[in-house]
Formats: C-alpha cells, sequence, structure tokens
C-alpha cells in the first residue's frame, strides 16, 4: 500500500514535482488512510519505512545490474536472480527479503535503468520464424521473459543510424543543460544545509537561553521558598513569645489578686473588734497584729 501510494502521488501529472515535502507526504499517508482502514502508521513512520524499502530496492537493483551484466550463455531470468539473491547476500551480509517490494518498482522509470541488457558483441541472434541471422554487435536486447518488457526488436538500419547520430548533438547539449541543472541543485541544496545549519545552531541557542531562563526561575522561586520560611519561622516566635507574655500577665495579676486578698484579711484582723474576745483569744489577736504591722 505504501509503494503504491507514492507510486500514485509522485507521477501525479495534475500536480506533479510541484509540491513540498509536508504536503508530499501527507498525500501519501491520506492515500494509505483512504485504502487501508486498519492503518496504524503515522506520515514520519510512512516517511521512514519507504526510506527503508527505497534503500534496500536500490541495492538490489544494483546487484541485479551486475548479474545481469555477467551472465553466461543459456542463463534465464531466474538464473540471474539467484546469482543476484547471491550477490546481494555476499554484499550486504544478510539476505534480500524485499522481493514483493522489487517486483513493483523495479519496471518503473526510476529503477527501470536497472534492467538487465545482452550486449551481444559478434554473436548473431535468430530474429524471425524463417530462421535468418542477423549482427547484434552494436545493440541491446531486453530479456525476453522479463515481466513488462518488449521481444528483441531488429538490428537499426542505415537511416535510423544517421538519425541517431545527428540525436548525439542534441544529447549532448540534453546533457549540459542537465549537468547545469544538477550544479543549480547541489549550490542549493548547500545553501539549504546552510540554512539549516544556521537554524539548528539558532535552536540550541535558543534552548540554552530557556534553560539559563528556567534556572533562574528556579532560583529566584527557591528564595522565595526560603523567604516564605524565616517568615513563618519569625511569626512562630511572634506568637510563642506572645503567648509567654500574657501567661506571665496572668501569673503577675493572680500574685497580685493573692496580695490584695492578703491585704484584706490582714486589714480584718487589725481592725476586728476586741471586747467581745476572751483574754487568750485577745492575747492571740495582738500577736497577729503585731505580725502583720512588723510585715
Amino acid at each position: 500500500m505504501l509503494i503504491s501510494a507514492w507510486l500514485n502521488v509522485s507521477t501525479d501529472l495534475i500536480v506533479g514535482t510541484d509540491q513540498k515535502g509536508e504536503t508530499f507526504w501527507s498525500r501519501i499517508h491520506s492515500y494509505c488512510v483512504e485504502f487501508c482502514s486498519n492503518m496504524t502508521r503515522r506520515v514520519v513512520a510512512c516517511k521512514k519505512q519507504w526510506y527503508k524499502i527505497n534503500k534496500v530496492v536500490a541495492q538490489f537493483a544494483g546487484c541485479y545490474d551486475q548479474a545481469s551484466r555477467n551472465i553466461r550463455s543459456g542463463s534465464n531470468a531466474d538464473d540471474i536472480k539467484e546469482f543476484a539473491y547471491k550477490l546481494y547476500s555476499t554484499n550486504y551480509g544478510k539476505n534480500f527479503t524485499f522481493k514483493r517490494h522489487w517486483n513493483m518498482l523495479r519496471l518503473e522509470q526510476k529503477w527501470r535503468s536497472q534492467l538487465p541488457t545482452q550486449s551481444g558483441g559478434s554473436k548473431r541472434t535468430k530474429v524471425s520464424a524463417t530462421g535468418a541471422y542477423s549482427s547484434s554487435s552494436n545493440s541491446e536486447t531486453p530479456l525476453a521473459d522479463e515481466s513488462g518488457v518488449d521481444s528483441p526488436v531488429r538490428p537499426q538500419g542505415s537511416k535510423k543510424s544517421k538519425q541517431k547520430g545527428k540525436g548525439k548533438a542534441q544529447m549532448s547539449e540534453d546533457f549540459s543543460e542537465r549537468k547545469s541543472s544538477v550544479v543549480k541543485k547541489l549550490s542549493l541544496m548547500e545553501d539549504f544545509k546552510n540554512v539549516r545549519e544556521r537554524e539548528l545552531m539558532d535552536r540550541e541557542k535558543e534552548r540554552e537561553e530557556k534553560k539559563e531562563h528556567r534556572a533562574k526561575i528556579m532560583a529566584i522561586k527557591e528564595k522565595e521558598l526560603q523567604i516564605q520560611a524565616a517568615m513563618k519561622e519569625q511569626e512562630l516566635q511572634t506568637q510563642r513569645y506572645i503567648k509567654e507574655m500574657e501567661i506571665k500577665a496572668k501569673e503577675r495579676e493572680m500574685e497580685r489578686m493573692a496580695k490584695e486578698r492578703k491585704r484584706e484579711m490582714d486589714m480584718k484582723i487589725l481592725n476586728a473588734d476586741t471586747s467581745t474576745m476572751s483574754e487568750k483569744c485577745r492575747a492571740l489577736h495582738e500577736i497577729a497584729c503585731e505580725k502583720i504591722i512588723a510585715k
């Protein structure tokens, strides 16, 4: 489904290549979601999975191309595939497990240049049912048993060869234009890389500034907590001091009241009527009065 989405979106004749990366991969993800109801991957996951598929398929395409150039007489497409599998296993230390993906992509324009051809050299090839032979010294004939590849064609005639020679000049101009375009693209990529690096540096600087700002805020909050704790401790000490003062004031008030009661009792004793007292009580009263007066 991911390969189908990539092929449909990348070959859209209406939009073409005039689409940004985010838009491109969002369209691919929407395509997958539309035709696959149990889709769980997000856009980033689809992008990473496609890069993995593309990398492995491109590696195997190189091995397949190398195998096709080293085929022996009498070999067929299955022999080339088996040889390509062995080359991949030898070069990358693992078996090629993306066979289904490669079969979907191998005939597309991006990978079509990897299809094998048989260079005839001076070998003659039978090209008709009548048994006629023709030289294939300068022709490239695709393998007839490859799916999606046309049957072998006869060698070019002299007229077509002249037209091909005239086309070489145009191909040279096209090559120059493509080379200039590639140089411009490389320059743009370098500029983009520089801009990206500056953005990363700015982001790193911004993160450092935010980190310092957060550290300052944490220090201020810690200082505030310390001040609040000190103020709370001071308040508790003040409350304890007030309670102590209240207790001492109550004690002094109780002592004053006790002294006042004692004074009242002494005054009662001093002012007591002794005319009705017996001799013994009068003697005791006089002793008590003397103690009170002495005090």
